[in-house]
């Protein structure tokens, strides 16, 4: 059975849904850069990050009591795949419970990730990598 590039990141939820954001996983390429779009003040940017446990992640869930990524929908759009996820997190100190919408755009080449970026919006995700697309179809 063929699979698609979504069956390539699927496994990732699997861990980033029980908030387990140790492993590296055998489907991140050496060289992936990974980040957050610029919906998300002092943390944005895209970049070759490889140490691990990444100091940029461990900042963002040192304020988190709990945090995890749960998917509802993965769509495969050319080399990108879109997960339309929900952010589940509690506050550490202030024990407020937040949930929210957002998106992962993971970009494959050869069943690996080269490209990882975190979005709050669903919307601005879409757009990132229908306008991606268009370019490279240009090229």
């Amino acid at each position: 059975m063929a699979h698609g590039n979504a069956d390539v990141v699927r496994p990732i939820y699997e861990h980033w849904g029980r908030g387990d954001w140790s492993p590296i996983f055998d489907v991140y390429h050496p060289e992936m850069e990974w980040g957050w779009s610029d919906e998300f003040p002092g943390l944005n940017g895209v970049l070759r990050d490889a140490e691990h446990p990444n100091p940029r992640l461990r900042a963002w869930l040192s304020e988190w009591e709990d945090w995890r990524a749960e998917p509802d929908d993965f769509l495969e759009i050319g080399d990108h795949v879109v997960v339309l996820a929900r952010y589940i997190g509690r506050g550490k100190g202030s024990g407020v419970e937040i949930e929210q919408e957002g998106a992962h755009v993971f970009e494959l080449r050869d069943d690996k990730v080269i490209r990882l970026e975190i979005y709050a919006s669903r919307e601005r995700a879409l757009q990132y990598v229908h306008t991606a697309e268009a370019d490279a179809a240009r090229s």
